[in-house]
């Protein structure tokens, strides 16, 4: 996918924070003629993101920097005040988000058109055009101001299912449990009766706490982690889990769970917020779940991936049960995303692959997701196309995978 800049030295003069410079008609695409074909067939299906997060409850009105913050995964608010604008990114976001609602393409006109609108009517038009038919919704970023899984179905007319967020399960069992045994025997029950109750799938931050480069557990080491992160519950403080002992504990208890109960584990892996190292983020430390005989027949997820997207092709092209995807990749990666999407389906077969936008907070930024990742997609398929590797037909049943089968079938979705 290419997006045309403005040219004229003129442009380049005027550009500002304001992108008085964009043009009115929003993003323009150039995509090659199999490209373009591919779009319009895969128009009537609707997509399963198999990995987002709950949306905020409206009505409300959105600021400037609450927008751009949507579009990095800084926390220093610096980073939205003065930088965000100047990423790739946000200028394909603007001009997105500024063409499904027929203004201009400046922070100022969207601003004031989705401010003034009714927020339901709103909202609902924009998540509309995702084309999106099931969301998967990791619950373990939800917040007071967000909706529940219930009442986001209700808002958006889209069908909710829940995946789990492991370490917000798990911290939340710890104070009453004695030791660790007892505190991991808890985490396996919840995760049956979430199971049970319609959950689809569980999530684990484990690159955030402590790193993915997973070995066997000292249990002396995972006793101490234990009794610490359990006084901070017993005083009344927030436990948070960190630190290779209890959080690879946790992830071998979870994964043998899964496996039990049949649903897929999804793995962040790669870059997110600077609260982790991202150094320690390599699929490739969870070979240990890919190759002991007794995680066999376990599902896996790789979530997000850049810049292990090659490694994580890799994995999904010679163990069976690896699954992988590109989201938050697309669309903060700019056009690496697009080229993302190229080396992924080198290695990755198309039967491997997952749509996800990542998305959350505001419906902008599940359109945008959207909108980026089905253009990416139909660019590095469409090429395969004009290279004589796949026909027409092949490509679309490739992007029908990657939109919705591929899913279905991992998640076991009925329906």
């Amino acid at each position: 996918m290419l997006l045309r800049l403005p040219t004229t030295p003129s442009s380049f003069a005027n550009i500002s924070t304001s992108f008085d410079s964009l043009p009115r008609s929003g993003v323009r695409v150039r995509l090659g003629a199999s490209a373009a074909a591919l779009l319009d067939e895969w128009q009537a299906i609707p997509a399963i993101d198999h990995h987002c997060h709950p949306l905020r409850r409206w009505p409300f009105q959105l600021s400037a920097v609450e927008l751009r913050a949507a579009f990095t995964e800084a926390l220093d608010p610096r980073v939205a005040e003065q930088h965000v604008v100047h990423t790739v990114a946000y200028q394909d976001a603007i001009r997105r988000i500024a063409a499904a609602l027929h203004c201009d393409a400046t922070e100022e006109a969207i601003l004031a058109s989705r401010n003034a609108a009714e927020p339901a009517d709103y909202a609902r038009s924009l998540l509309a055009q995702t084309a999106t038919g099931v969301m998967l919704v990791d619950t373990g970023f939800a917040g007071a101001g967000t909706f529940t899984l219930a009442e986001q179905e209700q808002a958006t007319g889209i069908k909710q299912r829940e995946v789990i967020r492991l370490e917000t399960l798990a911290e939340g069992l710890i104070a009453e449990a004695d030791d660790p045994r007892e505190w991991l025997g808890a985490v396996r029950a919840a995760l049956r009766d979430d199971i049970g109750r319609g959950a689809v799938g569980v999530k684990t931050i484990c690159a955030y706490r402590a790193t993915l480069k997973l070995r066997p557990v000292d249990t002396d080491a995972l006793g101490v982690a234990f009794s610490a992160t359990r006084l901070r519950g017993q005083r009344g403080e927030q436990p948070r889990l960190s630190g290779s002992a209890l959080c690879h504990a946790l992830l071998f208890e979870a994964a043998h769970a899964c496996r039990e109960l049949d649903v897929p584990l999804q793995v962040h892996c790669g870059f997110g917020d600077p609260d982790e190292d991202l150094a320690e983020t390599s699929p490739l430390g969870l070979r240990p779940l890919f190759t002991d005989p007794a995680y066999r027949g376990l599902r896996i997820a790789l979530l997000h991936c850049y810049p292990y997207h090659r490694e994580a092709a890799y994995l999904c092209s010679v163990f069976p049960d690896v699954y992988m995807d590109l989201s938050l990749t697309i669309p903060f990666a700019g056009l690496e995303g697009a080229r993302a999407m190229r080396e992924a389906l080198g290695l990755c077969p198309t039967s491997k692959l997952l749509y996800a936008s990542d998305a959350s907070r505001y419906p902008e930024v599940f359109l945008v997701a959207a909108g980026a990742h089905r253009e990416a997609l139909a660019d590095a398929l469409g090429e395969l196309v004009e290279h004589g590797i796949l026909n027409i037909t092949t490509a679309a049943s490739a992007g029908r995978q990657v939109l919705a089968e591929n899913a279905k079938h991992l998640y076991n979705l009925k329906g």
